[in-house]
């Protein structure tokens, strides 16, 4: 018995160390933090005939000792069968996939024939987690095949493992470990009733190196490590995962905090198998029972930058330039006029990525005018833009009259304004119309400039600034009119 019970302790820090890793601030109710394995101790075993297995208490109370495989909230015996000098192989033969919360049987495999007891003189531990070995017989007549019955603990999935012993001297745990069994045909996970999951809240967008959180609901409580769940259930790119947490301490709904890391948009990808491994032992635990696998974008903050009253030959360059320095996609409302004075202009604005839309032909107020007026000035403009054009007008100097939303609808356009307005035609200094973009940037929002109509040089310097600054926060601009 006490040499049962030193090889107890053997293997118990091993499997500690070598195949259950849960993560920190893992909580489980009062069944146990991890867990329960059960091993099969050499004296439960006959194998005639099916026996049954002591469970980890009685096993303890016989030896005297407490159970060796413990946290502050759980334990378990573990137990080996005796090393000898031989070491012939053995694998795990067949395994259910998943398991529906009653007994399911496991069939191992000896390359030679174990006859009578001669399975005690084996060098192999048959080590369970979330479950209990209830009995152990020998199917076929010369003894190639054994089963396992395996009752498990609740509707957990279950681990089954044959673990080798060590008989190398000296450093055990490290020869041990060496020596261990880790591949499919030595290592199973039964899972447990299926469970689905899915997210029930995420941000609409994100701003770069601002945290941002997800949370994860499923349809019933999942017995997995937290550490677990972060490397081997998610992956995130331009950004990654600062980590899971139990809202609430429930194991059925998860709080994932991401942070961002480019201004690009987050992509998050939920699914067991992403770290798992083809063969999925490389997770433990309940990760096997959840079958849904989604992805989630989240987007980067966008602003939506426009430029009225252009081309011009002079402001215009300048703007495209400033644009393609931060990377910065625009819409720019022409005038029709304008547009047909310098096509080379045109042919740019569209080849850098931006976009098109009517600011009217010749720049005309669109309140008081007769309907056949508007849809001349406004047709002209499409007409002229072809190809290029886009569904969207903005009217001059904003004069509208109770007209002109449904006018430019018959015409299938649709009235484009803006809520960010530096006013940069009052000319009132570079640094006032970068602190005006600035102040009221924010997600979705667009923002009226101008790139013709006068002396432009303190919108150009002002746009350059407001956009270095933030650069920061990694907004994306994107045209408003496509």
């Amino acid at each position: 018995m006490a040499m049962l019970g030193a090889a107890a302790t053997l293997f118990a820090f091993w499997f500690l160390a070598n195949l259950w890793a849960p993560a920190a601030g893992t909580d489980s109710p009062s069944t146990g933090r991890f867990p329960t394995a059960h091993a099969l101790a050499a004296a439960d075993v006959d194998a005639r005939t099916e026996i049954p297995v002591r469970s980890p208490a009685q096993s303890a109370a016989q030896s005297g000792q407490l159970p060796l495989f413990s946290d502050e909230n759980s334990a378990a015996i573990v137990s080996s069968l005796p090393s000898t000098q031989s070491t012939p192989p053995v694998r795990i033969a067949a395994s259910p996939a998943r398991h529906d919360g009653v007994e399911f049987e496991i069939a191992i495999r000896f390359a030679e024939p174990v006859r009578g007891t001669g399975f005690l003189d084996w060098p192999f531990s048959l080590l369970v987690e979330s479950g209990e070995i209830r009995a152990l017989s020998q199917v076929d007549r010369d003894g190639f095949e054994w089963s396992a019955r395996i009752a498990p603990q609740g509707r957990r999935s279950v681990g089954v493992s044959l673990a080798q012993r060590s008989s190398c001297p000296g450093a055990e745990l490290s020869c041990l470990a060496v020596r261990s069994a880790s591949g499919p045909e030595t290592r199973v996970v039964v899972a447990g009733p299926p469970v689905s999951a899915h997210v029930v809240e995420h941000p609409t967008h994100h701003m770069t190196g601002q945290p941002v959180e997800v949370l994860i609901e499923l349809s019933e409580p999942v017995w997995a490590g937290l550490r677990e769940i972060r490397d081997r259930a998610i992956q995130v790119t331009n950004g990654r995962v600062l980590g899971v947490n139990r809202v609430d301490g429930r194991h059925d709904l998860w709080r994932v905090s991401l942070l961002p890391e480019l201004g690009a948009d987050l992509e998050v990808a939920f699914s067991p198998r992403i770290g798992c491994g083809p063969d999925g032992l490389r997770c433990t635990g309940d990760l096997h029972r959840i079958v849904d696998e989604f992805g989630l974008t989240i987007p980067a903050a966008r602003l939506h930058l426009t430029f009225d009253d252009g081309p011009h030959p002079r402001y215009t360059p300048q703007v495209l330039d400033v644009l393609a320095r931060y990377q910065a996609r625009a819409t720019f409302f022409v005038v029709g006029s304008s547009a047909a004075a310098f096509p080379e202009l045109i042919e740019r604005i569209v080849r850098e990525g931006h976009t098109l839309a009517n600011h009217t032909w010749n720049h005309e107020s669109l309140d008081g005018i007769s309907e056949q007026d508007f849809n001349t000035t406004l047709n002209r403009t499409q007409d002229l833009l072809g190809e290029h054009a886009t569904a969207c007008m903005r009217p001059p100097y904003y004069a509208m009259d109770e007209h002109t939303v449904s006018r430019a609808e018959k015409l299938g356009l649709r009235v484009v304004l803006g809520e960010i307005r530096p006013r940069d035609w009052t000319k009132p200094g570079a640094l006032e119309i970068a602190n005006r973009l600035v102040a009221s940037a924010a997600h979705g929002r667009i923002a009226i400039l101008h790139d013709g109509g006068g002396d432009r040089t303190q919108t150009i310097e002002g746009l350059e600034l407001a956009l270095a600054y933030l650069e920061q926060f990694g907004y994306a601009y994107e045209p408003i009119c496509r």
